[in-house]
């Protein structure tokens, strides 16, 4: 009853268009769904994300399910990932790439999901780091390991969001360290590829370790 009245008083709206959706809908509408804007860059080493990285570290694989640009659906999806306390949207789009990859061998190579760490100070802004719940929903569907803790972000950033690649890579040298010496092939989690810098200085550190592999994932990439 009491459900009943509440989604009365406040209905879910699309995050998208922000028409009047049922609770068995998922956070967007059957239209804006329809009109995602996949990638359909399969988990390898042919597609631009690969490039991108590749040139500055050695990485296996990659991927990145959405394509971001300002005001499209994918922004406001990420926005209230990261900013409106809705960290499941994560898990629901990491659910959407497994279903797409499946059937890619190359993911059975990965061991362990590795989330892009944020600095103490954001996440007590924040109380949550935005990428958990996609990393943890990806460790269970891939049967791998998951690994909150092995990447630790020891210097603290201001948005990055104006700077280019080469100001976002001196900035981010030294940002991250390894807590532990393991090696596995790890699977690189963040939520938008931008300039690229953020994951490789991750990646750079992870592969410290010998015999330690990285590939990554990311939820999208600015187009």
């Amino acid at each position: 009853m009491w459900q009943e009245i509440l989604s009365t008083l406040f209905p879910m709206r699309c995050i998208g268009c922000e028409i009047i959706i049922s609770s068995t809908q998922s956070y967007l509408c059957e239209n804006c769904k329809a009109n995602l804007p996949f990638t359909h860059m399969p988990f390898i080493r042919d597609n631009s994300i690969y490039d991108k990285i590749s040139e500055s570290v050695k990485i296996e694989f990659a991927s990145s399910l959405l394509f971001f640009s300002k005001k499209n659906i994918t922004q406001k999806l990420i926005h209230h990932l990261k900013y409106k306390n809705k960290p499941e949207i994560g898990s629901w789009l990491a659910e959407i790439w497994y279903r797409q990859n499946q059937d890619n061998p190359y993911l059975k190579e990965v061991n362990t999901i590795i989330p892009v760490p944020i600095h103490y100070k954001r996440l007590k802004q924040r109380n949550y780091n935005q990428i958990i719940l996609c990393c943890k929903r990806l460790a269970s569907l891939m049967n791998c390991n998951f690994d909150e803790h092995l990447l630790e972000r020891v210097i603290h950033m201001e948005s990055q969001i104006e700077s280019n690649k080469d100001e976002r890579m001196n900035r981010m040298k030294k940002a991250f360290i390894r807590t532990n010496q393991s090696s596995s092939h790890y699977l690189l989690v963040d939520d938008v590829l931008t300039t690229g810098a953020t994951l490789i200085s991750c990646a750079h550190e992870l592969l410290k370790i010998q015999n330690s592999q990285v590939s990554i994932f990311t939820l999208a990439i600015a187009s």
